[in-house]
């Protein structure tokens, strides 16, 4: 039976904590957190179990020997990203749809048959370097995870690519109380390792973005970037690095062979009836599988745990690989245009009036201008932020300057949904700007869709026949 209200029958909560009792499933979930002696910071759970005790975010935080209990209250599980042993790679993929959720939970072969073409350039990119990894699976898509240990030479030539801001190592080296996420300042080591890795991941995603034009069903994007409806939607392939956006001591993973309950838990997203309906998850990695033998173990647990006695979730040490990457990084026009970022500063707060907010929004176009007046909305949304900083770009703002101004509004006392005192708004906004700038500067963007009918199309345009063109704008984009 399920009690009303809640669509996680007693029957599936019994057979998520079965699930985890098997002896196989735990030594995989111990692997993936570090093997005998965690190597992880903290573990996170997640699940309806929580919603029915009155969190009002179904998140709980644990150590080691909480593991246990994480389990038996039916969670799915998560470890930090930080690590006390190595930088963890951890590369998100997934399927996007900015209209609906329910195709992709509800048709999961047809989606993830959608994904796979870049699912194998993917695949192959990261081979070609040497870089063994885990590929485990979500509902929406696939976590590619590696690591580099801190005693590897290689973890030196890693540090120097990081280049995480002041205000942010301040952040590092505080301990708050009551932070079960921060219990000690987190190593400069630690923090360049983050930051070096996360340039790296945006290095292969315009290596994957390059290669995949015209090789899938799906437009590839970083972050989830509005397309052209779809009779499916506004859907997309979703290359999301956006975790290099955060502190490292706030993100997490989700455990090889951990559930996945997330349409139990967010049910509007599904409605009701198809939450009900699907079953509990189970996030394993694919191997060698094909997508409809992957389904079939992710679908049925018992299948799951029976996988979990024949394969490893130990992420791999990749370092000899990543050497490689770092020695084409090095080469690309995405390193030059971080040295050029990275060599100017953002303007001081106090001359935030008489620079950044001089900016005459009305000559601006209105999908520009809305995005900056309504900035709690715009300036997290990533679409807008692209459209401002193509927008800026062409009227000649030097990106590090882009990000000042994002910078300069997530300062301000708005509704923003995010606990500055934990995040960084500094880090954001230069990830955002740096992102899609930097897209641009390396030639990848060609900007096909910067054009008013796209953004008609996408669903952005706030003022049609507005006197502006994104076309003029674009022009002038492409002739710097």
């Amino acid at each position: 039976m399920t009690a009303p209200g809640r669509v996680l029958s007693e029957d599936e909560f019994r057979s998520i904590q079965e699930y985890y009792r098997h002896d196989a499933v735990r030594a995989r979930v111990r692997e993936f957190c570090g093997g005998k002696t965690f190597s992880c910071e903290y573990l996170v759970g997640f699940g309806e179990f929580l919603v029915r005790q009155g969190y009002r975010r179904p998140l709980r935080l644990a150590e080691e020997d909480g593991l246990v209990g994480l389990m038996e209250d039916g969670l799915d599980l998560f470890r930090s990203v930080w690590d006390r042993a190595s930088t963890l790679a951890v590369w998100d993929v997934e399927y996007f749809n900015l209209d609906t959720w329910a195709g992709l939970y509800g048709e999961q072969l047809e989606h993830f048959n959608l994904m796979e073409p870049s699912y194998l350039l993917i695949e192959r990119l990261l081979d070609s370097y040497g870089i063994p990894h885990l590929n485990d699976t979500t509902a929406s898509g696939y976590h590619f995870v590696s690591r580099v240990p801190f005693d590897s030479p290689v973890h030196a030539r890693l540090e120097a690519i990081g280049a995480p801001e002041r205000g942010l190592m301040e952040k590092y080296a505080l301990v708050p109380g009551g932070d079960n996420k921060r219990k000690r300042p987190l190593p400069e080591r630690d923090a360049r390792g983050y930051s070096g890795i996360g340039r790296l991941m945006e290095f292969l995603c315009h290596r994957v973005i390059e290669k995949s034009s015209g090789a899938g069903p799906l437009q590839v994007k970083i972050s989830d970037v509005a397309t052209a409806r779809t009779p499916r939607g506004r859907e997309g392939l979703n290359l999301d690095i956006t975790q290099y956006a955060d502190p490292l001591f706030m993100r997490d993973i989700r455990t090889s062979f951990s559930t996945h309950q997330k349409h139990k838990v967010y049910v509007g997203r599904v409605g009701e009836g198809l939450a009900r309906e699907l079953p509990i998850y189970a996030t394993v990695p694919r191997g060698t599988l094909s997508c409809a033998e992957l389904l079939e173990v992710r679908r049925n647990l018992n299948r799951a745990a029976e996988y979990a006695a024949a394969v490893s979730s130990a992420i791999p040490d990749a370092a000899r690989g990543w050497g490689r990457v770092i020695d084409d990084y090095f080469a690309s026009r995405l390193c030059a245009f971080h040295r050029d970022f990275d060599s100017v500063e953002h303007e001081p707060p106090e001359r935030w009036p008489e620079t950044y907010w001089r900016l005459d929004l009305s000559a601006l176009p209105p999908c520009a201008a809305q995005a900056i007046r309504n900035a709690n909305w715009g300036l997290v949304t990533p679409t807008s932020i692209q459209t401002v900083c193509r927008t800026l770009m062409s009227m000649g703002w030097h990106p590090k300057h882009i990000g000042g101004l994002i910078r300069s509004y997530y300062e301000q006392p708005l509704d923003w949904g995010t606990d500055w005192s934990k995040y960084h708004a500094e880090t954001r906004a230069n990830f955002w700007a740096r992102v899609y700038c930097g897209l641009i500067s390396t030639g990848l963007d060609r900007l096909a869709d910067f054009t008013c009918v796209s953004q008609q199309e996408k669903g952005f345009c706030p003022q049609p026949w507005c006197g502006f063109s994104l076309e003029d704008r674009k022009e002038a984009l492409l002739a710097q």
